[in-house]
């Protein structure tokens, strides 16, 4: 596993960070052997994206047979919290999370209670950080916020100009930055061909700009998404990828493309995919 230290908090975590969701969160056990699956393949940042008391409970069970600081802790808040931060927390056996990520608000401001919760333990030496997570530009009024510390964003070989320069923008800005949809939408879908696109064919769906994708699934060794994976891991603007899985084989599996290189023959039809769809992109501004 590779560390990448995240944003100015001299803190480093893994390179990918394992989110954990309701699904996996029926029964307490799942969740735990998820968890410990990841810890001892290197993955020290989790991220706690579910409400459903197994969920929690596994999550706890597996924070508790670990030393505290071995962990980075994200706690996913979607909408206005339905308990206290404090609370929450406690649910997972922690005194705190290291981040908080919140929805981005579409604003200059989050929701008063959350905001309001999360200045007051600001008080206390050893608060949890901020993050937002948006597929857009956040208000510049938040993102000039004392209490923001890392953002969330979608980042993969379909990502344009517009989303590259979101992350180098977040970089500069001293805020880590989560990659979120390494695998797009579209390819997990039963593994369906995607069509080429045509300068004339309405754009719906974000790997239509995207020409030449058939190497995901004919590189020997290599499958659909561990490729994108291994993308995602070479833009150095990330501090994390973010991955979500059900089984513990397949936490081992992604986390073994941490430490591979892309063929050269995979990244140089990733960067021609790449030229084709600006080249796209121009021509359709232009007509």
């Amino acid at each position: 596993m590779r560390y990448r230290p995240f944003g100015k908090s001299g803190v480093a975590i893994s390179a990918l960070t394992l989110r954990l969701g309701d699904a996996v969160g029926h029964e307490a056990p799942a969740a735990r052997d998820l968890v410990l699956a990841a810890l001892d393949c290197g993955v020290n940042s989790i991220q706690i994206d579910g409400v459903m008391d197994g969920l929690r409970q596994g999550a706890r069970e597996a924070f508790a047979a670990v030393e505290r600081q071995e962990l980075f802790v994200t706690l996913r808040v979607r909408g206005a919290p339905e308990q206290t931060l404090t609370a929450a927390f406690a649910a997972l056996g922690l005194d705190r999370t290291n981040l908080v990520l919140v929805n981005d608000p579409q604003g200059p401001s989050l929701p008063p209670a959350l905001e309001s919760d999360l200045r007051a333990l600001r008080q206390k030496d050893d608060a949890p950080g901020l993050g937002v997570a948006t597929r857009g530009e956040i208000d510049p009024v938040l993102l000039g916020s004392d209490l923001l510390t890392a953002v969330a964003t979608p980042f993969n070989l379909a990502s344009g100009l517009a989303e590259r320069q979101r992350l180098r923008d977040a970089e500069r800005q001293g805020l880590a930055v989560f990659g979120e949809d390494f695998w797009p939408q579209a390819l997990r879908e039963g593994g369906r061909p995607l069509p080429r696109p045509s300068l004339w064919r309405r754009r719906t769906d974000p790997l239509l700009d995207i020409g030449g994708y058939d190497f995901l699934d004919d590189t020997p060794g290599w499958s659909s998404d561990e490729i994108c994976l291994a993308y995602a891991l070479t833009e150095p603007a990330l501090t994390s990828v973010c991955v979500t899985v059900d089984r513990a084989a397949e936490i081992q599996r992604l986390a073994s493309v941490v430490d591979r290189e892309l063929p050269d023959g995979v990244r140089a039809q990733i960067e021609l995919a790449r030229f084709s769809a600006q080249e796209r992109e121009k021509a359709a501004s232009r007509a």
